[in-house]
């Protein structure tokens, strides 16, 4: 698993499922802990200053991160490209104000 990597998420066996774009420093992947932080793909954009386009996959709201079960984490899609992470990183440092 890759920071900027965008994949299906959901409990194994479960009938719904979501997609997902990993936010967690790569470190966090790499490690055996078995949480770390991502962000829901969204079909629109909801108009939030937060929110940044995934080119051909959606939008992310980088307000609203979410904790990922590693277990429930499914088949990779995509990786999204550098820069689309970086306007993604700057929207998370801007909502973390960090």
């Amino acid at each position: 698993m890759r920071r900027g990597d965008i994949h299906y998420y959901g409990q194994p066996g479960a009938a719904l499922t979501k997609i997902v774009l990993l936010a967690s420093n790569q470190a966090v992947l790499d490690s055996e802990r078995p949480w770390f932080m991502g962000l829901d793909l969204l079909e629109e954009g909801d108009g939030d200053l937060l929110t940044v386009p995934i080119p051909e996959h959606g939008w992310v709201n980088t307000a609203a991160t979410h904790r990922l079960y590693r277990q429930w984490v499914g088949e990779r899609i995509v990786s999204t490209d550098p820069e689309t992470m970086e306007r993604v990183e700057e929207a998370l440092r801007a909502s973390l104000d960090l």
